[in-house]
């Protein structure tokens, strides 16, 4: 057995596994085990991995979400709002919102933003500093448009900071 497997894997026997024709044995088992009933909230964030756990222990410690969907891209939710030289953006990321909202009976979405952001440092030229007032504004403007698009979806918002290698969340709604 492969030393990657967790000690409560090792006990299972892989053997008995009907893996399919094309499917190889497993290179690592996870410890968390399926969780079949759904939360119902999704966290919408920039990707920047730097951020990734920190994210990760607001929704599980202060909201107490213990699962929830995640959809993490550049800018996070600056992805709401309409973008100038693409009229096919915003209707894009409106469809799969909306079947996140419908499949996954999402009730709760939870948008961050974060100082630092490398997507609005490109797209303003300024500092991190500088880009604060339009990063809130922005994720004001995406928490209105997502109330308008799913108006039984409560959205929180929220700007994560940091000062020096202390990190810290702020509501903004």
């Amino acid at each position: 057995m492969s030393t990657s497997q967790p000690e409560s894997a090792s006990v299972f026997n892989w053997a008995n596994v009907e893996l399919g024709p094309q499917l190889p044995m497993p290179v690592f088992t996870s410890t968390e085990r399926w969780q079949p009933e759904r939360i119902g909230a999704l966290a919408l964030y920039c990707s920047d991995g730097r951020w990734g756990k920190a994210f990760d222990e607001f929704c599980h410690r202060h909201l107490h979400i213990p699962r929830y969907d995640r959809w993490a891209l550049p800018g996070g939710p600056a992805w709401l709002l309409p973008h100038p030289d693409n009229p096919h953006f915003q209707p894009t990321v409106r469809e799969q919102l909306d079947f996140l909202v419908t499949i996954h009976e999402i009730e709760l979405i939870v948008l961050i933003s974060h100082f630092g952001c490398a997507y609005y440092a490109q797209r303003l030229q300024k500092s991190p500093d500088d880009c604060l007032p339009v990063q809130t504004q922005d994720a004001r403007e995406a928490a209105s448009t997502l109330r308008h698009w799913y108006p039984n979806v409560r959205v929180e918002t929220y700007l994560a900071m940091r000062n020096l290698d202390w990190l810290s969340f702020h509501r903004l709604d």
